[in-house]
């Protein structure tokens, strides 16, 4: 089985955005970092080859194709077992794809682990065989390149979310704004509609309601459906290049990184020689969307300009990425196309492999000569940078937030929330907010939306978002930032219940560590877990009172009317537990401040490094100071030891190192008047031993270690393998040290010491006296 040229197959014709083709490599990678985000994107596939199966065995067999309502994906079982019994599905299939489904219902209960997602991408894989081995078997080439034509054209019935139930984007910008947000009612059917329209006769066999006539009820939630645009698998969420539109446009936000390649795109424009740029960052931070906004809003600047979007324009059934991209820079150094520059807009890990295969045929030389200049795949200092006729602008040095004179901020966050529950008839979630309300319709996730609503709130889950960041090192793109809103506003098990404080935007963000990498982050940071005074008074007294409902409205005030459930005392146990959690979690939400003093003092840091604070800076050479000689312990002034306690006598070298830091990152900010943004989360700091310059990169995790050392915490193992860099920068320590004049033996029994010395003018190799305590 040929697994790479089954899935460019399915890729190939089976997926209608060009912006969401992935290589074979590419969503292997996916598989293996997102398993459940990778898992609803083989899901529309799998329900595009099903349907493409269904008509191709119809063919074969001469009987009348299925009704397509049969393969909606919450009947698509069913709708195998007919392919079946009907129509001669083989019972190999039949099995492939019970299996493929079991494990895709899954990720509606919990997040998927990497075996199982793979698992179901072999299923599928298996099941592509089948389908190409028949086609090749059964038709002449015309009908198979009609069956291919019909594949794309009738696939986007199946591809798109709910949320598809817009026009293309060709079509959007001949409709207003109120046209272009109208939900088609019947691709809004939800789960219960559908189970009604298949029911059993009197036989016992099942049979499909034809469709009703439209009716002017609302059937389900329009908040939901455009809710659905924010999740990672949406077609709204993947971007592409080519195509703005008004979703998109509306929620446009300005960026630092917007102004550099307009400040690029505008220099190159005024050489007269070829000039290259490449627009570098991680998967889903905004390249394809910022290349859009450009071509729409500034198109006198890419008039001239060849653009290549690696992840749009790399897939070829019959060529890689890299042979792709080695036809792009070879047109372009051969000047063979009609425009005179070229822009790339490449993720990291594919200009990598890029430089690699560049290396290996030697070729290439400006610019690998200009990447390793830039020290894109170093340390990085290099945000954006020009040398000769090649330009880097590397999205991925500019974070999504900015350190200040108030610690971080993060306008970028602060505008997409704003955007969500802007009261504008052009907000497409505000007007199906209220379209919902004034039907009548009213769910958690229309309390969860006023919830969100609050400004407070809105600035405390910013906040949690920025700490998950700087705290795990967390990477937060764009689309994975859409995707976070949209499971802190919508249960995964969808009972939209209004009755249920689980489901409650508090108890969302916090108590679901398997839904997602950005919610487990926020659940290290959950208030509950913190033992603050008031938190522990308000719960004795929640838990204590005869009328706990009435402690929480109390507590919430004015926002407590949003869910009514607050209104009702808990039936049990695991009610009042649950209301209990969401209380903690809703006075933080609604009371924003920052308790960690840690974490402040950290972003302090941070600040004062990368604009030059030497004053405050040496502040944190203290502390990095005070526990070397706590690490392993010190006999005496100056003096380390090298080795644990457990011998009879233990060793201890002198130490004398000077403070350094790293110069290009030190005073690297790109203002020094304001909150700035190119910098990383971490301060590359350290000593110069002997003219050996020994540094370490000091994020928040270890930064907290070192402080609880300082005033007397021992660490533990799992401690021990967070300060790996640490360990390593002690060794580096003592290994660089000055040994050949004085070391220190201590004596673990009764703490007496003998140096060991190298005499001045004794033939003697070494000198011993004993050292007064």
């Amino acid at each position: 089985m040929n697994t790479q040229k089954n899935w460019s197959f399915l890729v190939t014709n089976l997926v209608p955005d060009e912006d969401t083709k992935f290589t074979y490599d590419e969503f292997s990678k996916w598989m293996t970092d997102s398993p459940t985000e990778a898992m609803v994107y083989l899901d529309g596939i799998f329900q595009s080859l099903t349907l493409k199966r269904m008509y191709m065995l119809a063919k074969i067999t001469g009987r009348p194709a299925l009704s397509e309502r049969y393969f909606a994906r919450h009947v698509i079982k069913h709708g195998w077992q007919k392919l079946k019994v009907e129509l001669n599905a083989s019972m190999k299939e039949l099995k492939w794809a019970h299996r493929y489904i079991e494990i895709s219902d899954l990720y509606t209960k919990r997040n998927l682990l990497k075996t199982e997602t793979m698992e179901a991408f072999e299923k599928l894989i298996a099941l592509t065989e089948v389908f190409l081995q028949e086609s090749e078997e059964s038709f002449d080439d015309s009908f198979k390149e009609n069956m291919t034509s019909t594949i794309v054209e009738t696939s986007d019935v199946f591809m798109m979310p709910p949320n598809s139930l817009y026009e293309s984007d060709s079509v959007q910008r001949q409709q207003t704004s109120e046209e272009f947000y109208m939900v088609n009612d019947f691709s809004a059917k939800n789960e219960e509609e559908m189970n009604e329209e298949i029911e059993m006769d009197e036989s016992g066999h099942e049979h499909i309601d034809e469709p009703s006539q439209p009716s002017t009820k609302l059937k389900t939630s329009i908040l939901l459906e455009r809710l659905r645009m924010l999740q990672s698998s949406s077609k709204e969420s993947v971007v592409n290049a080519d195509s703005f539109g008004l979703f998109r446009e509306y929620m446009h936000i300005n960026r630092p990184i917007q102004i550099s390649l307009l400040e690029t795109l505008e220099k190159v424009n005024a050489e007269s020689t070829p000039q290259l740029i490449l627009l570098s960052g991680s998967v889903g931070d905004g390249k394809s969307h910022l290349l859009a906004y450009v071509k729409e809003k500034y198109p006198d600047l890419v008039t001239n300009v060849r653009i290549h979007n690696d992840s749009t324009e790399s897939f070829d059934p019959s060529k890689s990425s890299i042979e792709t991209l080695d036809n792009v820079m070879s047109s372009f150094y051969k000047q063979d196309s009609n425009k005179k520059h070229l822009l790339i807009a490449i993720n990291l890990g594919v200009l990598h492999n890029f430089y690699s295969f560049a290396e290996s045929e030697n070729r290439y030389d400006s610019l690998r000569k200009f990447i390793d200049a830039a020290d894109i795949f170093g340390h990085g200092e290099h945000i954006v940078y020009s040398l000769d006729s090649i330009h880097l602008l590397n999205i991925a040095g500019f974070q999504t937030y900015s350190v200040g004179e108030e610690g971080a901020h993060s306008f970028f966050f602060t505008s997409i929330l704003e955007k969500i529950v802007s009261e504008s008839n052009e907000n497409p979630f505000y007007t199906a907010y209220l379209e919902d309300t004034n039907h009548g319709h009213r769910s958690i996730v229309h309390d969860n939306y006023d919830f969100l609503s609050n400004p407070s709130v809105r600035e405390s889950v910013v906040n949690v978002i920025i700490q998950a960041m700087v705290k795990e090192k967390l990477i937060i793109s764009t689309r994975a930032f859409y995707n976070f809103i949209f499971d802190i506003l919508v249960p995964s098990d969808l009972n939209l219940d209004r009755e249920r404080p689980e489901a409650a935007l508090p108890n969302l963000i916090f108590g679901h560590p398997d839904r997602s990498n950005i919610l487990s982050s926020l659940h290290q940071n959950d208030p509950i877990s913190f033992r603050i005074p008031y938190f522990d008074e308000l719960i004795t007294k929640y838990v204590l009172s005869q009328h706990p409902q009435e402690i929480a409205k109390n507590e919430l005030k004015e926002i407590g009317d949003v869910y009514s459930f607050i209104h009702h005392s808990p039936e049990n146990e695991s009610k009042l537990n649950t209301l209990g959690a969401f209380l903690v979690r809703s006075y933080s939400l609604l009371n924003p401040k920052d308790v960690d003093q840690t974490y402040m003092n950290f972003l302090q840091y941070v600040k004062a490094y990368y604009l030059g604070d030497g004053e405050n800076i040496e502040s944190l050479f203290e502390l990095i100071r005070s526990v070397i000689y706590l690490w392993k312990g010190s006999p005496r002034e100056n003096y380390l030891f090298i080795d644990g306690a457990n011998n009879e006598y233990r060793v201890a070298y002198p130490f004398q190192a000077e403070e350094i830091v790293d110069q290009r990152l030190f005073d690297s900010a790109e203002t020094k008047d304001d909150a700035f943004y190119r910098f990383s989360p971490f301060i590359r700091i350290g000593f110069d031993v002997n003219g050996k310059e020994i540094l370490f990169d000091l994020d928040y995790k270890l930064y907290n270690l070192l402080v609880k050392i300082q005033h007397g915490y021992r660490p533990n193992r799992n401690d021990l393998r967070d300060a790996v860099q640490f360990i390593d920068f002690y060794d580096e320590l003592i290994r660089y040290t000055d040994k050949s004049k004085s070391i220190l033996l201590v004596s673990t029994h009764d703490g007496s010491m003998v140096e060991l010395s190298k005499p001045k003018f004794s033939k003697s190799k070494f000198e011993v006296r004993k050292v007064k305590q």
